[in-house]
């Protein structure tokens, strides 16, 4: 739940006009859209779950190489 609040914060607090916020994050078994709805009313739960875009690391393989690919293709 607390993987649930802290997105709450990110979305209602850091990024409170934007639409859609891509997340980058581990592959823990937590982090995902049904911890919203643990967490909160599913309405609530909903409405923060369609703002968000998650994109998770890869299992195999370095995060960082991944971050840098992803820099790189912005670079472009």
């Amino acid at each position: 739940m607390d993987w649930a609040h802290q997105v709450k914060t990110l979305l209602d607090e850091h990024y409170p006009k934007a639409i859609k916020v891509k997340l980058v994050m581990d592959n823990f078994n937590t982090h995902t859209a049904a911890s919203l709805y643990k967490a909160f009313e599913p309405e609530e739960a909903r409405q923060l779950a369609e703002r968000l875009e998650i994109h998770s690391t890869a299992k195999h393989g370095s995060w960082l190489n991944r971050a840098e690919i992803e820099f790189s293709h912005l670079g472009r």
